[in-house]
């Protein structure tokens, strides 16, 4: 990385092909300032960590639309995967999913992941560490419960261990929601900690009521998106 040269032929400093990982916004913005600094900090291991870890948080907080269309998907899916069980003559065991309705209850799994983080990305700042360990413990719980209706659709087992995932997944979003509360954002994570409180119960009904709450959040955040409200920051 130190052997690459700029226009004017000398070298760049260490470190600097890490600011490739960066959104394009932050770099026409910061670049030139980033390599003065580069150049006089002489990094170490720590300091690349760092400047990685700040590519991703730049990219979590640039202006995007993903969050808003992700919570959309998930509203959907979930309506649609709800509305056809709920009616099922008799329900379903629990924790209540069709084979027909897995395809659905997957992407709108992922969709609900991506916009959690998507809520969580719009105050984080101000949900501190509390925030950061909510949105962890609902990402793992999104990623174990994908794998647990994957595994479910292709028939590897199905039961107690989806309620499991599901039930983390649903309390990390609750998490999410509470800091967004605490921070001011009282429809935003009003919705967030109320969809994700009824989808803990496992009840097929509930997911009309997480497909309504996650349609709500996506058309919240496409109301109160402005792609030059944020700007990129520098990391420090």
């Amino acid at each position: 990385m130190t052997d690459e040269r700029r226009p004017d032929g000398r070298s760049r400093p260490a470190g600097a092909a890490l600011l490739r990982l960066y959104p394009a916004a932050w770099r026409e913005r910061y670049e030139p300032e980033m390599l003065a600094m580069l150049e006089q900090l002489h990094l170490g291991p720590r300091g690349r960590f760092d400047l990685a870890r700040g590519a991703i948080d730049a990219h979590l907080h640039a202006p995007t639309r993903v969050p808003a269309a992700a919570a959309l998907v998930a509203g959907g899916m979930w309506t649609v995967a709800g509305t056809g069980i709920v009616s099922q003559p008799t329900p379903p065991d629990w924790p209540g999913y069709l084979v027909e309705a897995l395809p659905l209850a997957i992407i709108a799994v992922v969709s609900g992941g991506l916009a959690t983080v998507g809520c969580w990305a719009t105050r984080s700042d101000d949900t501190g560490r509390r925030g950061t360990v909510a949105v962890l413990l609902a990402v793992i719980g999104h990623i174990l419960w994908v794998a647990a209706l994957v595994a479910a659709f292709v028939g590897l087992g199905y039961g107690p261990p989806t309620a499991v995932a599901q039930t983390l997944a649903a309390f990390g979003c609750l998490l999410v929601g509470i800091g967004l509360l605490r921070t001011g954002e009282g429809w935003l994570g009003g919705l967030l900690a109320l969809g994700a409180a009824v989808m803990v119960f496992a009840w097929p009904v509930a997911w009309l009521g997480f497909g309504l709450a996650w349609t709500l959040v996506g058309a919240l955040l496409l109301i109160a998106f402005d792609p030059d409200r944020a700007s990129p920051s520098r990391p420090a």
